[in-house]
Formats: C-alpha cells, structure tokens, sequence
C-alpha cells in the first residue's frame, strides 16, 4: 500500500542534507513524499554577508522567531530558494527522483495570511508594522498532486502569497503540518539537529521517545515550542502520527508525538 507522508528537514547548522536527500530518496520510490525545508543557517550567514543583522522577536506567549522586514525577507528568499531548494534539488535528482523545486509563491501553492506581530520589548508588548510574516491558511492541493508521486518528489522552500498577494515568510515547521493535513498524510517526520524532544536541552541521553501533545507542550523550550505547535495542528488535523527526530543517526531514537 502506499503511503502518503511529509518530510520537514529543519534549516540549523548541523541537519545533514545527505542524509535528508537519501531518505526522501529511499522513501519515495514506492511513496508520495513532499519534503519541506527551512534556511535559517543559510539566511544567519546571508544576512551577516550583506550587512543585515539578524534580530530575533519574543512573542507574548514565548514564541521565538526571525524578525522579518522587507530586506531579510529578500534575504530569506536567496538563501531558501537560491542555496537550500537548488541543492535539494539537485541532490534527489542525483539519485535518480524527479525532484520539483518550488515555494509557497509557485502556482499560489501556499497562501497566508500575513500576521500582525507582537513582541516583547523591555518588558512591553509591541506591534511590529513591517514584519512580513503570515500563517498558512490554504494550501494549492491540486497542484501539488500533481508533483506527487512515487520517484516525485516537490520540494517547498517557506515562502508564501498573502490575501494581499505580497511575499510572505511563513514557519517551515507549520507548513509541514499544513501540506500533511491538506493531503491527508499519513504521518508528519521532522529531521532537525537533535534527538528528538529533551527533558533536558543540554543532555541527549533525555529523549522522551513517546509523549502526549500535552505533555510535549510542557516540556518544550526554544525552538522546539514551534515544533510541538506544528505536531498539535498536524494530529488535530487528522495526521496519523508525527515523529521529531535528528536527520542523521539511528532513526530508531526518536521522538513520537500522539493525542
């Protein structure tokens, strides 16, 4: 039978793409696979090239994220599209897949809303007018069906069309979670830079190999309280299991996330 899954290979220095390009390799010569990527290192690296610093933002409920003005969404764009989508591109297409390298902008494949952000600064909530953010709220089916299949893969870079057809950098975690329902996944995997989910961050030998979505919530910190978000949407959303695991390693050691 054939399977139907998304893959999230996270953007963080240390996510192997070798190791992603020859499990999406693997894996979809007999499933539809659509592989999502991020590009953060890619963009930390442009962005100290160019000049253009990063800045981080605290949301209200502790949310960590990218600040994005106009200029580093440009940024984002080189480093998603012009380095991470062209090498995993061309990686599957070394192995023998039919690799379709695209953004959320492509055919209107992802549309979103654009956010209105908050931050905290200096101990205030504050509205950042020039942040071009957004939230994925339909997602182009049609159109990914047809790059979909086995020995095709489409590869998206987080980028996205607003309602107000601007250009908008959109979550790649929560992208994931928004394909896999849209297409009615079978599971959601998520390739990052550790384990899994730690008890505590700075031990790996913490893994919390099978947790609930509360309990998930409870425990996360950082960057991994976007991950647990995204696993919440994926599984409310119908998605039959979500697994948080590094992208190199044995893939035994995990992290499986349920209801």
């Amino acid at each position: 039978m054939t399977l139907r899954a998304v893959i999230k290979a996270g953007g963080s220095a240390g996510v192997d793409r070798d190791s992603v390009a020859d499990l999406v390799a693997d894996v979809s010569r007999s499933d539809e696979i659509v592989l999502v990527h991020g590009a953060s290192a890619e963009t930390d690296k442009l962005q100290a090239a160019l000049g253009h610093p990063v800045e981080t933002v605290i949301s209200p409920s502790g949310h960590q994220s990218r600040r994005t003005d106009r200029r580093t969404l440009e940024i984002f764009a080189m480093a998603a599209l012009g380095v991470e989508n062209f090498l995993y591109t061309e990686k599957l297409q070394a192995r023998g897949i039919d690799a379709f390298g695209l953004s959320g902008l492509s055919g209107r494949l992802l549309v979103a809303k654009r956010k209105v952000v908050r931050a905290v600064q200096d101990g205030k909530t504050v509205l950042l007018r020039d942040d071009f953010t957004g939230t994925v709220e339909v997602v182009n089916v049609p159109l990914l069906r047809q790059l979909m299949g086995p020995g095709r893969v489409p590869v998206v870079a987080p980028l996205a069309l607003s309602t107000e057809s601007e250009a908008v950098n959109v979550d790649g975690d929560r992208v994931a979670a928004r394909i896999a329902v849209a297409i009615e996944a079978d599971a959601l995997l998520m390739l990052t830079n550790v384990p899994g989910l730690l008890r505590d961050v700075n031990d790996p030998s913490s893994l919390v190999p099978d947790v609930t979505l509360d309990e998930a919530e409870h425990l996360a910190v950082g960057r991994m309280k976007k991950k647990i978000l995204a696993a919440r949407e994926a599984i409310e959303g119908g998605v039959g299991e979500v697994v948080i695991r590094s992208a190199t390693g044995d893939p035994r050691i995990r992290t499986v996330i349920h209801s």
